[in-house]
């Protein structure tokens, strides 16, 4: 069921959610859910290799799984979030009292909320799911709060005409007591543009008022529907998605080589001629030696690994080299771009596909995150608090090794040709630009004038000006 048939039938129950809508969106959600748990399990370590069964069971079986899909998602999510988001106010389009009060519930917001953490693991989501979603809500306290919430767990019914969120639904499992018995239950939060409501699941797999809850449908006290979406790409796909055959490939042949390898160690003797008796096997460990009667013989057999060694070698190579260059993202281990005597500039040309990677994912996250203060902004506005969501702007800023000479060298060529705002900002040491360029007006407003200096004499110590 698309999104444009649910607004349809919403609209004929004169938009009130119903059993059967929800069980539809739940049913049809299915492969969806399936997929992007698939991809957290295998991000977390539950990958092919690890179920892999031979005929054979005495057929030494190795299952050596190799963590590309950490490598891919950490590195990018490090890369993009290593360094925090900067959260700016336009001060042009505020009076000074107004800015100020901004400010200040900006950064009460984003100190609560522990942003920089809830950034980094909403991008670390992103890119192992190809989305991820937040939940917003007021606390006991009246602050706005935000959490991430699983993306496997909710339904996005989009307004395509507009590209916004018109319905959302979050569904999970939790466990209930009935009659002196547990059972398992759907929970369901049905989110509007004004209320939230709360179903719940029974015996037939219907979906009933949750009960327990003491209002229903409850007020969540904003303007728009309080969960946001932020997606990876336009396909939502994760980054190591592409590639998850290729890495399956390298683990299956890592484990081979190791099958060879122990399958080596158990060396194997051959008797020509002779048939030896547990009591000479027996014997033989313990002298270390055959007694071979005339016309027979004995031998080691041996496997000549040299030439597979080679192949299995540049086999692997490959699978390496095409695994991050198709997930375009950079093994930190490649000599040709850890090697000592690179700068930080010249391994910023070894990360172009990483950066327009990167770019991508900044533009979804910054839609995201508009979307997100589009919301909380309209609960500031019924505190007075005067802030229009597109007057706030977001600053990413790569987490790379900094040559600091050439920084320096950038920044002071600069030095009068653009705003000092946007030249410090370019320095990614400096985190507050706006801070930093206070510091410097008070320094320069504090400079001390040595002609006006007080004089002690040395023979009598008074002063005189």
């Amino acid at each position: 069921m698309t999104s444009q048939e649910v607004i349809k039938l919403l609209e004929m129950y004169s938009n009130q959610i119903n059993s059967k809508i929800i069980k539809d969106l739940i049913s049809d959600h299915l492969p969806i859910k399936q997929k992007t748990q698939k991809l957290y399990q295998s991000y977390s370590g539950d990958v092919a290799i690890k179920t892999r069964t031979f005929d054979d069971v005495n057929k030494i079986n190795s299952k050596l799984p190799n963590d590309y899909r950490g490598d891919i998602v950490d590195g990018i999510t490090g890369y993009m979030f290593g360094e925090n988001i900067s959260y700016v106010i336009d001060k042009s389009k505020l009076s000074e009292t107004e800015y100020k009060n901004a400010s200040e519930r900006l950064n009460t917001f984003l100190i609560k909320n522990n942003i920089e953490d809830l950034d980094s693991t909403t991008g670390e989501m992103m890119s192992i799911c190809g989305h991820a979603a937040r939940l917003l809500y007021i606390d006991k306290e009246g602050n706005e709060k935000v959490m991430s919430i699983n993306p496997w767990e909710v339904v996005f019914v989009m307004n395509q005409t507009i590209d916004e969120v018109q319905f959302a639904m979050i569904y999970y499992e939790i466990e209930i007591i009935e009659n002196g018995d547990r059972k398992k239950r759907t929970r369901v939060e049905w989110y509007d543009s004004t209320t939230v409501t709360f179903f719940i699941s029974n015996d037939s797999g219907d979906y009933d008022l949750d009960l327990s809850e003491t209002k229903n449908p409850l007020p969540h006290m904003f303007k728009y529907v309080p969960v946001v979406r932020y997606t990876n790409n336009n396909l939502l796909k994760g980054d190591f998605e592409k590639v998850e055959e290729l890495i399956d490939a390298y683990d299956r042949s890592l484990s081979d080589i190791q099958n060879e390898v122990e399958e080596f160690r158990l060396a194997y003797f051959a008797f020509y001629g002779v048939e030896p008796t547990p009591e000479v096997i027996k014997a033989a460990r313990q002298t270390g030696a055959f007694n071979f009667p005339e016309g027979s013989k004995g031998e080691f057999l041996t496997k000549d690994l040299n030439g597979a060694v080679e192949f299995l070698k540049d086999h692997k190579k490959t699978l390496n080299e095409n695994i991050y260059k198709f997930a375009k993202a950079v093994d930190m281990r490649d000599e040709q771009f850890s090697g000592s005597a690179m700068s930080g500039e010249s391994r910023k040309w070894k990360l172009v596909a990483l950066e327009n990677r990167a770019k991508t994912k900044e533009r979804k996250f910054v839609k995201g995150l508009r979307e997100m203060f589009k919301v909380i902004c309209s609960a500031w506005e019924t505190k007075q608090i005067k802030l229009n969501y597109e007057d706030i702007s977001f600053q990413f800023k790569r987490n790379l090794p900094v040559d600091l000479s050439y920084i320096a060298d950038v920044l002071s060529k600069l030095n009068g040709q653009i705003s000092d705002e946007t030249r410090l900002s370019l320095a990614p040491f400096i985190k507050d630009v706006e801070g930093e360029i206070e510091k410097i007006k008070a320094e320069q407003e504090g400079k001390v004038n040595f002609d006006t200096l007080p004089i002690v004499k040395p023979n009598d110590g008074n002063i005189q000006q």
